[in-house]
């Protein structure tokens, strides 16, 4: 590689970074015109409105916007879809946003209140983990995957402040959970107060209970914080 060429990839390096930051400058933007506190709901995009899954989604996002709790998701299909139709207000003050990718071409669903799309899938994890007063994670793919395992390495390496981290389905993850304590922990690749940061339930209310309480708590700062 000649000189010329370390220049034209370093230019294109720059122009990327700087796509880069003003993207995220401009996602935080629009974040911060939701009401707080806010909690993202992560979950499978290939789920029907009519799967238990994505009813449960529902109920528990409607539970949060109804304590004046905004619901943060992807904005797509499956359970950010019934998520955000279940964060529809009826009542409170709570609000939902959905965060797209432009390259995944994936449609807005229709009951998101508000929407922006990013082109780089990983500042849209960036916003929806950095805000968020705790998470809420349904079966799903290698996506939720990914956005679990982001929060849990974060907080983990305490690069995130410590969030209750709720994953929904018992059945679902109970084949994550055996790997997790028969293998990661087992071979020390993980210690166990690791396995604490999360905890699995198939109970809505206990859920709800375990979000709604820590978004009191903050509530209850920031309103000394402002005095």
């Amino acid at each position: 590689m000649n000189w010329l060429q370390r220049v034209g990839m370093c230019l294109a390096l720059a122009w990327s970074l700087l796509r880069v930051f003003l993207q995220m400058v401009y996602g935080a933007w629009r974040v911060s015109r939701v009401p707080l506190p806010m909690v993202s709901i992560f979950g499978g995009a290939r789920f029907k409105l009519d799967d238990p899954h994505a009813q449960q989604a529902n109920k528990l996002a409607k539970k949060l916007v109804e304590a004046d709790i905004s619901v943060l998701t992807g904005g797509g299909a499956g359970i950010m879809e019934a998520a955000s139709c279940g964060a529809i207000p009826t009542q409170g003050s709570g609000h939902s946003l959905g965060i797209g990718v432009t390259d995944l071409r994936e449609p807005r669903n229709p009951c998101v209140q508000e929407y922006f799309e990013l082109d780089y899938f990983f500042a849209r994890k960036w916003l929806l983990t950095h805000y968020s007063i705790a998470f809420v994670v349904f079966p799903g793919g290698f996506g939720t995957l990914d956005e679990l395992f982001e929060v849990l390495t974060l907080m983990q390496t305490k690069q995130l402040k410590r969030a209750p981290i709720v994953l929904i389905g018992k059945e679902f993850w109970a084949p994550f959970m055996g790997w997790l304590i028969d293998q990661a922990l087992r071979h020390g690749t993980i210690a166990e107060q690791d396995v604490q940061l999360f905890s699995v339930t198939d109970d809505l209310e206990e859920a709800f209970c375990t979000v709604s309480n820590t978004c009191a708590l903050w509530k209850e700062n920031d309103t000394r914080g402002k005095k």
